[in-house]
């Protein structure tokens, strides 16, 4: 018997559309259930980690967005052919957080003008291009997968994840992957892979927020 899958995340791409670009990609079947803005201050506190998205598995729940996508990654077959491919796999997905970590979250939430502006100084002019100097790289030195996929010769949940970024990046900031041609390059490729392409051309159009 088939498992049963419920996302449960906001309105919007953010942090669950890598888990939407996984079912698309494999065709499996889930409920994409949309908690409305102002509903989500009576669910909070019922939720694992008080934090969307989270998914439920055949009853069971599952928190964090990035537990979710190698949850579904291992099930599907798109998380590295063996534990090598696999740890480098994360490694790229994890890339992000350095990111997060070095700015980002802290520009995005910022209410005073004075302030959001500086910290999108240094988040766009230097934290953010040495992020994907090394995603860059990372396509470069995948000689096996001809520099199209971050690890070996097949998509894994990594190329989703970061083609995702990459589009909320550039929600934020258009001109973001100029310089950057292979990541560019990764992000249509990503795009236009079987059922990421359709989910794409029939999914709710929103922004990172």
């Amino acid at each position: 018997m088939d498992s049963v899958y419920k996302l449960v995340h906001f309105p919007l791409k953010g942090h669950g559309e890598t888990v939407r670009f996984i079912f698309a990609y494999t065709g499996v079947e889930y409920e994409d259930y949309r908690v409305k803005w102002e509903d989500w201050p009576n669910l909070k506190n019922s939720t694992p980690f008080r934090s969307l998205p989270y998914l439920e598995v055949d009853g069971q729940v599952i928190g964090q967005s990035l537990a979710i996508s190698r949850f579904l990654a291992r099930r599907f077959h798109l998380a590295g052919g063996d534990e090598l491919e696999q740890a480098r796999v994360d490694a790229v997905a994890d890339c992000w957080n350095d990111v997060r970590q070095g700015g980002f979250a802290n520009w995005f939430r910022e209410q005073d003008k004075e302030k959001k502006a500086k910290l999108g100084e240094e988040f766009f002019g230097k934290t953010l291009p040495e992020c994907l100097d090394v995603l860059e790289k990372l396509l470069m030195a995948n000689t096996v997968g001809k520099h199209e996929l971050f690890v070996g010769c097949d998509p894994t949940w990594a190329d989703f994840h970061i083609a995702v970024l990459m589009d909320s990046l550039q929600d934020l900031e258009p001109r973001v992957l100029e310089k950057y041609p292979l990541l560019s390059a990764h992000k249509s490729r990503v795009e236009d892979l079987k059922g990421i392409k359709d989910w794409i051309a029939k999914r709710h159009i929103t922004r990172l927020t």
